[in-house]
């Protein structure tokens, strides 16, 4: 008797059929979990930017600042050093007495992540309503970060969405300075560390 070698046309056509299978199944997976690491990257991203920031502050003794500008759907950033001593703030940004160092930049583009809200409202970190009309860069009732030679900063948030439900929330703490980000758990209506 002859062995045969290979696979038969039926073989073949069974082995693709599974895979198919094995692929269909993971798909809805392998979405997920890129919507989630692009909301983290961004996440990651901006707590970058305020440590670095608030480092410059406290190594020059002097203001530093992210400044936060909507533009379209998008949203830019830049960054200003404190010409003045009072802090970073938008009329001196706008007559040049804040002089800016760096930017306007957008995040780094992750198309399934962006600056924005849930589409139905929620409660924010801190227990307040969090309706979907609310700006989701909030410093005061600023879009400005500023760090002080001290450390200390602006108090606010930045909320990080992909649209399917994953919302991050990016907080700078003003008396400490320290950048956190959370995670908003909507099967159980609350935010949890990350």
């Amino acid at each position: 008797m002859r062995r045969q070698n290979g696979l038969g046309l039926l073989e073949l056509v069974i082995i693709v059929a599974i895979i198919a299978i094995i692929a269909l199944c993971a798909a809805p997976s392998f979405g997920s979990y890129r919507r989630r690491a692009s909301v983290v990257s961004q996440a990651n991203e901006l707590r970058e930017i305020f440590r670095a920031v608030r480092s410059r502050a406290i190594a020059r003794s002097n203001h530093a600042g992210v400044k936060f500008v909507r533009s379209g759907e998008q949203w830019t950033y830049a960054l200003y050093d404190d010409g003045d001593g009072d802090g970073i703030r938008t009329d001196d940004i706008n007559s040049g007495i804040d002089p800016r160092y760096a930017g306007p930049k957008v995040l780094t583009q992750f198309h399934l992540a962006a600056i924005a809200l849930l589409p139905y409202p929620i409660r924010d970190p801190d227990g307040d309503p969090l309706p979907p009309t609310s700006s989701p860069v909030q410093f005061n009732r600023s879009t400005i970060c500023s760090f002080a030679a001290s450390g200390t900063g602006t108090p606010g948030t930045i909320y990080i969405t992909d649209g399917g439900g994953e919302l991050y929330a990016v907080r700078v703490h003003g008396a400490s300075g320290r950048v956190r980000i959370l995670r908003y758990d909507g099967g159980r209506k609350r935010w949890e560390r990350q």
